[in-house]
């Protein structure tokens, strides 16, 4: 998952291979598909799951980040509190992310994701904290964010996500997002050995976003209906369960200089002035 701006991002399930439009207002209508909207944890994500509980099922609560060492989690923040209350109250479910986004990198990091999934100590740690967060503040489940991953990293993926499953209540859910690719070889080449993740993983979040943006491409779509319908073939043709398919959807917007690779991100509500 792409470092969320301060607002919604919608997640739909994949009802078919086929690709219907999504309302960029859900607070507007309700909706008769699982949506989850993912946001950050402050002092207006409250308010905000207020306004959109009518067009959503699910709050994804971002969250906790692996510390540099691969070996412990970050302190879930204060208003995940207010945000879990909020969310059940409404009867909604909330789920915590955890992921390998650096900060100081200014995005995931592929060196802290290794440390952990390569070392069966780490992972074992780390395993344990996520499980005591999520029992302690009462957090319908947990999805995975591990991104930028190397091929390398896939058994410890599966060792990680198996794990994880034995440490959970059954009725704790585990999902897992997943950078897009348009071919199967392209899940393997990132770390996702997807046909054994099938087995424990509930929901795939399949990220299709990020097409274009600015730092690797000139100015195009985030996530164009062509390339949208291709990465979904390849994702289906991994033989990962469509019932199992979420398709993320990307609430934010980019800005690029002319003829130039560099820009930067907004919100939609900018983007449309």
């Amino acid at each position: 998952m792409k470092a969320p701006l301060p607002l919604l991002t919608i997640v739909a399930v994949l009802a078919a291979v086929g690709i219907s439009p999504l309302s960029t207002s859900p607070a507007r209508a309700g909706t008769t598909l699982p949506v989850e909207g993912y946001l950050m944890a402050d002092k207006a994500a409250r308010s905000v799951i207020a306004r959109n509980a009518a067009g959503i099922t699910m709050v994804g609560v971002d969250g906790v980040v692996l510390t540099s060492r691969g070996n412990k989690l970050t302190t879930v923040p204060k208003a995940a509190k207010g945000m879990i209350a909020e969310a059940h109250s409404r009867g909604l479910k909330a789920e915590l992310l955890v992921s390998n986004y650096s900060n100081s990198l200014g995005d995931f990091s592929t060196a802290i994701a290794g440390r952990l999934l390569t070392s069966k100590k780490n992972r074992a740690a780390v395993v344990k904290s996520l499980a005591y967060k999520v029992k302690k503040r009462h957090f319908d489940g947990v999805q995975v964010d591990l991104e930028s991953l190397k091929r390398s990293h896939g058994p410890g993926l599966t060792a990680f996500v198996k794990q994880l499953r034995a440490a959970l209540p059954a009725r704790k859910a585990i999902s897992m997002a997943v950078m897009a690719s348009e071919r199967p070889s392209g899940y393997r080449s990132s770390g996702y050995q997807l046909g054994k993740l099938t087995k424990r993983i509930d929901r795939f979040v399949l990220m299709a976003y990020d097409q274009h943006g600015p730092g690797w491409s000139k100015a195009g779509p985030i996530g164009g209906t062509p390339w949208v319908k291709r990465v979904l073939a390849g994702f289906i043709a991994a033989k990962v369960p469509k019932a199992k398919i979420d398709l993320g959807v990307a609430e934010y917007a980019y800005a690029w200089r002319a003829n130039s690779t560099h820009g930067s991100s907004m919100s939609v509500a900018r983007a449309r002035k």
